[in-house]
């Protein structure tokens, strides 16, 4: 009986592999441990794995023992990631960077391979803040190839609603997909805040907007804590005062710390171990959430209707995240909304265009709905390759023979990839080649 239904979760497992990058076991798992007994021993894998000990929370010592224990698990890896920490400096973010470049380096030698990362006993690390950010950013870089697995007595400090965009990071536990859950949420709710983040950013408490901020820092704090859950105020001032010394960063972020509070006539963040979060008894909605939550629901291979999903990610994007803002957490956390926003155009047109296959007379507007789709999107995305090329494929089918708009698509595209002095995508390069061939004929 165990057996099968270790069989059933792994079976779960392969399917949500094929397409994430990152998966996290979710702690309260009963069969985590287990799971990873098994993928160690797949021959479908190749595994590098290692488990993390208290003398872990320290990075230098972590990157030296995770990099020899991978060494021993496939003597593939290791010759660039070596080289990497030999000769890395004592500024602890180069050694990040370096150190990752390695990674990547060794595991695109591996590239012939399906590479799993096992971390296992990752609450070793658990206030480790340098950690959380390496195995983060690893988790961006990772080839293709490539899936990062973190199991562990505690969830790690993500910033989730990024790393699910970026990288289709899923909470998995035992078979299913686990959905995000506000850790602010409690039984004795003494204020509700509203947050909304997609387009130009509105806060609410208890119903009343609130609009006297004191310069535009304190509420850009507001939005930076809610949308990364728990923070460090290295978090804070990496983000938004990295220009200044240490000394100087604490004292602005003390007193933009003061100014939020003021702006809601009360204490809005908690220090608790190092780290940041919103009071408990302060209830948060928070639109990226709901947004993020629709998103992994689109994508759970078991949701019979993933199309209505990808619809609630749709209508939940109002514009770009905090539009009007250019600072540099703010400019990522838009490119990552706007991937999702992207996927699920591509889906849901391809889904209209499924449907008037299956039933042309029926679904006869399922094209042009497609059609409006790909405009909407590359109005928010102009010349996005994944989009056009979509787009100038379906224009130019003889169902639809609007060759002449696939035509200005492709130009307009190209035209902008060499004022850019970029390369043009290959795919739709080739399209346009084959468009014009025919035109000639």
């Amino acid at each position: 009986m165990y057996h099968a239904v270790l069989d059933d979760i792994f079976e779960k497992f392969q399917e949500y592999a094929a397409t994430a990058r990152a998966i996290i076991l979710a702690p309260e798992s009963k069969h985590g441990d287990a799971l990873v007994a098994r993928l160690l021993g797949h021959k479908e894998y190749t595994a590098l794995y290692y488990a993390l000990s208290s003398e872990d929370a320290e990075m230098t010592v972590f990157i030296d023992n995770m990099t020899r224990a991978f060494i021993d698990r496939n003597d593939l890896f290791g010759r660039y990631t070596s080289q990497a920490n030999l000769h890395w400096n004592a500024e602890k973010q180069n050694l990040r960077d370096i150190v990752i470049a390695g990674m990547v380096r060794d595991l695109n030698s591996m590239a012939d391979q399906r590479v799993l990362i096992i971390l296992d006993d990752f609450d070793q690390a658990e206030q480790a803040d340098d950690v959380h950010r390496f195995i983060e950013e690893l988790a961006l870089q990772l080839p293709p190839h490539c899936l990062l697995i973190i199991n562990g007595r505690a969830q790690p400090r993500f910033p989730w609603n990024s790393l699910i965009s970026k990288t289709r990071a899923m909470i998995f536990n035992d078979g299913q997909i686990m959905t995000l859950t506000s850790p602010t949420q409690s039984e004795e709710t003494f204020a509700e805040i509203e947050i909304y983040a997609l387009g130009p950013g509105f806060i609410y408490c208890n119903g009343e907007y609130i609009g006297k901020w004191e310069g535009h820092l304190p509420r850009l704090l507001m939005f930076f804590a809610v949308d990364r859950g728990v923070i460090t105020r290295e978090d804070f001032h990496r983000a938004f005062w990295n220009d200044l010394n240490d000394m100087q960063a604490t004292n602005v972020f003390h007193v933009t710390k003061r100014r939020l509070h003021r702006a809601f006539d009360m204490e809005i963040l908690e220090h608790k171990g190092g780290d940041y979060r919103i009071r408990p008894g302060i209830s948060i909605y928070y639109d990226a959430n709901e947004w993020t939550e629709s998103l992994l629901a689109a994508r759970d291979m078991a949701n019979a209707d993933r199309a209505s999903a990808y619809e609630r990610v749709l209508s939940l994007y109002r514009g770009p995240f905090l539009k009007g803002h250019d600072d540099g957490w703010i400019l990522d956390r838009r490119n990552d909304l706007l991937a999702g926003y992207i996927e699920a155009v591509l889906f849901l047109a391809n889904h209209s265009g499924e449907s008037y296959v299956a039933d042309p007379e029926a679904n006869h507007a399922a094209l042009d709905h497609a059609i409006h789709l790909y405009h909407t999107a590359l109005a928010e995305a102009p010349n996005h390759p994944e989009v056009v090329l979509a787009a100038a494929e379906l224009l130019s089918h003889p169902v639809v023979s609007r060759r002449i708009e696939a035509h200005q698509l492709l130009q307009s595209y190209m035209d902008a990839k060499k004022a850019e002095k970029e390369s043009a995508d290959p795919r739709i390069t080739a399209l346009s080649k084959k468009l014009h061939s025919k035109k000639s004929a």
